[in-house]
This record gives C-alpha cells, structure tokens and sequence, in this order.
C-alpha cells in the first residue's frame, strides 16, 4: 500500500498535539510532561514518533522497526524508547498507536508494585471484571523483554505499567483513541487510590463486565 509520508506525518503532528492537550486538561501528564507518542505507518515496518516534553515536543521522526534506520530529528532517548514501542507493535500485529507517559497515579502504581485492577466503572469498558492492565518486571529504561513478557501473558491487556516507570497503552484506532485510553486508565487508578484512603477497593461481581457492555433496560 503506497502512501503520502508527508501527508501521514502532517496528521500525526496534528493529532499529537491534540492528544497532549487532552492529557495536559485531564492531569495525565506528570510536571515535566515526559513521555511519548508513535503510529505505525500503515503496511511497513516503520513508525513515526514524537516527544512530549522538552523543546522537541511534537517534532515527529520516522524510525524503521530494526531501529537502523530513521528520518527527521531522532534523540537518544527517543531512539531507546522507540525499540519499546516497536516490540509492541511486533507483539500486536493489529495494534497501530502507541502511548508512553509518566502519568501520576498509574506510574504510583507501577511503583507500589502493583497491577491496575478493575475496581472503577471506567474499567468496565476496556478490561472483564477478572482481568487486569498487568504489572511488568523491572528492566533497565526501556528494555523492551518485560513487556513483551507481560503481553504474551496478558493477551487482552490494552495496557502495561513497567515497574518503577510508568504506563505503556496501545490502540487499534490510532493516537486519539491510545490517548483517550490512557486517561480512562489514569482515573481509574486515581480513584482506585481514593477508595484505598477510605477502605478496600471492592471487586465487581462475576458477569458484571458482559452486563455492562449490553446495558440497562427496564423490565
């Protein structure tokens, strides 16, 4: 499938900055702003990807998954947390959009040592009531093997939070929708937080997810 690369990157730019001003409004982006965005182009091995802090925020570069080759202006940094997100991609076939943030309470989470379980409404939508966005192993910056480890075990996981780091979440429906995904990710584990200082966040019950998903109707 032949397409515009300079048309492509345009609407990445412009969905980029869309999505960092909804994290920015929705306080899913720690003070610093860290974090990353990229999208597969669609039918090849390469991915664009742009920083969301520092003074090359939203300044994209194409890199090939082999990590060797790349175009525009690709850092260190975004060179190392790139590989991460190729191993995603490699891992989800069907997956076109990847998100790395440093998000407050889902990083406190990958911290604490803990999984993000479905306690929140919010979490209805994207996970069963028995699933979770699984905790991965600890790895140096941005080794790709914990996370590939966590997502051959959690085959559904649309999330992973990297121990002691922060969240990964990736999408079938681009940047927009990853964004999106992280900030119901993000209040849920806020919440979850919340409900910890007042008592134990309490499961749903069993069949509650399928429930949800087929919604009220009076009798």
């Amino acid at each position: 499938m032949s397409i515009d690369v300079v048309r492509f990157i345009q609407v990445f730019e412009q969905e980029f900055a869309e999505a960092k001003q909804l994290l920015i409004k929705s306080q899913a982006l720690s003070s610093n702003e860290a974090g990353n965005i990229s999208l597969r182009i669609p039918g090849e091995e390469r991915v664009v990807i742009a920083s969301l802090s520092g003074t090359d925020s939203g300044i994209s570069a194409i890199v090939d998954f082999d990590l060797r080759g790349s175009q525009g202006s690709l850092t260190d940094n975004l060179k190392e947390v790139a590989a991460l997100h190729v191993a995603i991609y490699r891992e989800r076939s069907q997956v076109n959009a990847v998100i790395h943030t440093h998000s407050p309470y889902l990083t406190a989470f990958a911290i604490a040592g803990r999984p993000l379980r479905p306690h929140a409404t919010q979490l209805l939508g994207i996970l069963d009531e028995d699933q979770e966005i699984p905790l991965t192993a600890w790895g140096p910056r941005y080794a790709p093997e914990p996370v590939v480890v966590a997502l051959r075990e959690h085959p559904q996981a649309p999330a992973a939070l990297l121990a002691n780091h922060g969240p990964f979440a990736w999408s079938e429906r681009g940047v927009l929708a990853a964004t999106r995904l992280l900030v119901n990710l993000e209040e849920a584990a806020y919440l979850t937080f919340l409900a910890a200082q007042i008592g134990t966040p309490q499961p749903f019950p069993s069949g509650a997810a399928k429930r949800s998903r087929l919604g009220w109707s009076p009798a």
